[in-house]
């Protein structure tokens, strides 16, 4: 009778990439992926596990049962199996162990036997095949027959010299390279959906990132974009305390739309995130900087357009959607947890300055750039907020309490900041009606002792004015969540 000794392990099935590499990288690449998964766990409190490092696999001993969710999202793992060990001497011991964990689990159903043998095969007198059949033939009685093709029951085995492990259903893990074997890089966040699928295809492939946010909407703008990157880092950068760079475009933005031709404000404004973007990469040492962007997806993009953009920004650009689709790139942000977050950060880099050109000169763009301060541009980046992301306060904390609301406010003027196509679709009862920038221009001719309660389609920039509005002495809310918010809320009112 063979020992009922048993424990509970999580085997991880390594990315095949750290497979291939030399004996000496390989080694270099495991150490690294062996403090990411410690730095995983503890991160989330969990102090008691065992880590076992084998050639191609790893195993980790620990009974909580959060650990498999939070090992399938470290990069390097291709697969997380939890599993039960078991001590064995003969194929016999394994098959009685195998019937004891199964016979009630097939009981009418169809099964399959999935074993293999790993490690020093010589030392485990018998092949996979022999175990399967065997085990198989002891479930069969109790079961509705064997079905290799489409098993309701997978009943999954891996032999290794002293011990046998049964395993439960694997968890996909995201492959790639631990994150770190490839040094470290910059990603330019906007927030949106772009750039945090960006961010996390490049930490897929070992880099350690840190973060650049140009601040164009105050502290509605900035809160969106914290909660975006906290999240990523929080479920993704397991091994790494990523910074945060926040750097205030706006007296760039009015310097330029002062100087310079409107069709070229956006093309421009990219170009001084990227010059800016190279300064901080030339002080902190990042050999580069990643972007969201994809060819063809919007004006600035443009193949001319992103060539005008590189030129004479020394820092490589990085750009590792340039050719996926738009739809891809919210799939993948489903997948890593960002959309709902990046869903109500609006872009506040569409500025308003006419048609903007498609087809842009690299030497026109120079001239142009000439129009803008450089000092200024300089004194931005060097007066800078660097945060450290694990370390920053939730979104929700850097406003006024009372700045947003859930509910109508009473002899408010409502303000409807939407375009015009989002207002044809709904319209806010006795809401004013003014799109986002001219509210933005005309918002100091506005009657002071009125209240105003300011909307939009997510409440980011109804709250980005409310905050400004409150600045200039003005007595403003938003509507927390935006128009959606305040239709459902109208429709709970009238019910």
């Amino acid at each position: 009778m063979v020992s009922t000794d048993t424990y509970r392990t999580i085997i991880l099935r390594l990315s095949g990439e750290l497979c291939i590499k030399s004996p000496q990288v390989r080694r270099r690449f495991q150490d690294r992926l062996l403090h990411n998964i410690r730095m995983a766990l503890e991160n989330a409190g969990i102090t008691e596990y065992k880590l076992i490092r084998h050639w191609s696999r790893m195993d980790v001993e620990v009974n909580d049962p959060r650990a498999p969710e939070i090992l399938a999202r470290v990069y390097g793992i291709q697969g997380v199996i939890p599993a039960y060990a078991y001590p064995w001497e003969t194929l016999e011991d394994i098959v009685e162990i195998g019937e004891r964990l199964y016979r009630e689990k097939v009981v009418g159903k169809t099964f399959a036997v999935r074993s293999k043998r790993v490690g020093n095969r010589g030392n485990i007198p018998f092949a996979s095949m022999d175990l399967g059949r065997a085990l198989g033939s002891s479930l069969h009685a109790q079961s509705a027959g064997v079905d290799l093709d489409n098993p309701e029951v997978v009943v999954g085995v891996e032999v290794r010299e002293n011990n046998v492990f049964f395993l439960d259903d694997e968890l996909v893990g995201p492959g790639g390279l631990p994150m770190g074997s490839e040094g470290k890089a910059v990603a330019l966040m906007s927030g949106g959906f772009d750039s945090a699928v960006a961010a996390y295809m490049m930490q897929k492939r070992g880099i350690d990132l840190d973060f650049i946010f140009f601040n164009l909407g105050g502290p509605a703008h900035e809160r969106g974009v914290r909660d975006v990157t906290k999240m990523l880092c929080e479920r993704w950068s397991n091994g790494y305390q990523a910074k945060f760079h926040i750097v205030d475009l706006r007296p760039i933005v009015a310097d330029m739309k002062d100087n310079v031709s409107g069709s070229y404000w956006q093309l421009l404004l990219k170009r001084l995130m990227m010059r800016a973007s190279h300064m901080i990469c030339e002080e902190e040492g990042y050999p580069a900087m990643i972007t969201g962007e994809s060819a063809g997806q919007v004006s600035s993009q443009t193949l001319m357009n992103l060539a005008a953009i590189q030129t004479s920004v020394l820092t490589p650009i990085l750009r590792p959607l340039v050719g996926l689709n738009k739809e891809d790139i919210i799939a993948l942000a489903r997948i890593i947890g960002t959309h709902d977050l990046s869903a109500d950060v609006p872009e506040f880099c569409a500025l308003d300055g006419g048609r903007p050109v498609t087809n842009g000169s690299a030497k026109r763009l120079d001239r142009e750039e000439e129009r803008v301060s450089r000092k200024l541009l300089e004194s931005l980046v060097e007066h800078r907020k660097t945060l450290k992301v694990c370390e920053m306060r939730g979104g929700a904390d850097m406003l006024e309490s009372d700045l947003e609301v859930d509910s109508l406010v009473e002899g408010a003027v409502m303000i409807d900041l939407r375009t015009s196509a989002a207002r044809s679709k709904w319209k806010v009862p006795d809401a004013v009606e003014m799109d986002f920038d001219t509210a933005v221009g005309n918002v100091a001719y506005l009657p002071k002792e009125a209240t105003y309660l300011l909307l939009c389609d997510v409440g980011l920039k109804s709250a980005f004015l409310a905050d400004m509005m409150r600045k200039m002495g003005f007595k403003a809310h938003s509507f927390r969540r935006g128009t959606r918010a305040l239709r459902r809320h109208l429709e709970t009112m009238a019910a």
